[in-house]
């Protein structure tokens, strides 16, 4: 059984929300003792957090989580891991439902342990850059077949909820052991509670696809705020401008706040033509767009939104940690994932004194 340790560094406490000088021991694929050991890797005080975890990620580097192979998911994965992302959660977006079924069993292929279907059961109102045609009903029984797909890896559902009027499509995703998000919604406040109150987990990308927050109708976007249910962010100051995060980071619990991507497949890549949802997407200086106008995702790594998040909220790098590592983990169930803990996943990120990425470890294993 190999076995690492990590002695000399600064390492992450998810709970504290603060680092603290010492190391651990890897066995197993597992952190199994947060003692520092008197020998092994010497990190002369560099930073250890634990690996990033993207619920909500289309693609990089030119491949799309709907379109790609195997071998292109097996690719990617080694895309993300390189910006610190060890826990990704491939994210299908809207197309037709045998080649969202398809999309779902081939990342099951790939050996990814979470899968974030955000298509179809979208309110047309707020379908963003998803094509009108490829919204469909909400539907138990397509709930039933995206379950049978997906096998043991965790389930995740982003849906207009509010189109669910007896509320059986939510019901049947939580009888099927997967998790929901109101997203794409056009939800008014009093429903969005309601929903939350009645097993909604999430809000999908807080203030994007969804009503304008106003001072006489708050919407769902202020449900998401008040709720106890997580809050996605997109924290590239773009989507969301730095003070609308700052105003999130504030009102809602620090472990309600989940950072993602929602990345399309043209990160990481050379502006130029690509696509998402069914829709061709251009991309320029960074920021991806549909012909008619729309954001079509971002081109955000995890860490800068991690950075970002510190700058907007004017709070220390380490209170921003938990918001991509622990919280997402939680909010889809990944139960061994996120913490420098005994007993966690050995997925760690060393970082440089800018935060950048500098190693990372998945499974204790230096990639």
């Amino acid at each position: 059984m190999n076995c690492l340790k990590i002695r000399n560094a600064l390492v992450f406490d998810n709970r504290k929300r603060g680092f603290f000088r010492g190391g651990f021991t890897v066995s197993g694929g597992r952190f199994t003792d947060l003692r520092e050991p008197e020998n092994g890797t010497d990190m002369d005080g560099a930073m250890i957090i634990p690996g990033l975890v993207d619920v909500h990620t289309h693609g990089r580097g030119g491949y799309d989580f709907v379109s790609a192979t195997v071998p292109q998911m097996k690719e990617m994965k080694r895309l993300y891991a390189e910006k610190g992302v060890t826990a990704v959660v491939p994210t299908i977006a809207s197309d037709t439902l045998d080649n969202m079924l398809s999309a779902v069993s081939r990342v099951r292929e790939s050996g990814f342990r979470a899968v974030h279907i955000e298509g179809r059961y979208l309110n047309p109102k707020r379908r963003g850059a998803h094509r009108e045609d490829l919204l469909a009903p909400l539907s138990s029984a397509e709930v039933a077949q995206f379950r049978e797909r997906a096998g043991n890896m965790r389930l995740h559902f982003t849906a207009a909820f509010e189109l669910d009027a007896d509320g059986s499509f939510l019901d049947a995703i939580r009888s099927s052991g997967a998790t929901a998000g109101l997203g794409h919604t056009d939800a008014d406040y009093g429903t969005a509670m309601k929903l939350a109150e009645n097993g909604v987990r999430s809000f999908t990308h807080l203030f994007n696809a969804m009503p304008p927050v106003h001072h006489r109708a708050g919407g769902a976007a202020a449900a998401g705020l008040l709720s106890d249910a997580y809050t996605e962010l997109i924290c590239d100051g773009f989507h969301v401008t730095p003070e609308m995060i700052s105003l999130a980071g504030r009102v809602k619990s620090p472990e309600r706040v989940v950072l993602i991507t929602d990345s399309m497949e043209g990160t990481g890549c050379p502006d130029g033509d690509y696509s998402i949802a069914g829709n061709p997407v251009i991309l320029r200086g960074g920021r991806a767009y549909t012909t008619d106008g729309a954001i079509a995702g971002s081109t955000l790594d995890l860490i800068d939104g991690v950075r970002n998040y510190s700058e907007f909220r004017n709070i220390p790098f380490a209170g921003a940690v938990p918001c991509a590592t622990s919280n997402p983990a939680d909010m889809i169930g990944l139960s061994d994932t996120g913490r420098i803990e005994p007993g966690f996943r050995a997925d760690f990120v060393v970082l440089n004194p800018d935060f950048s990425v500098r190693e990372v470890y998945i499974s204790g294993n230096r990639i």
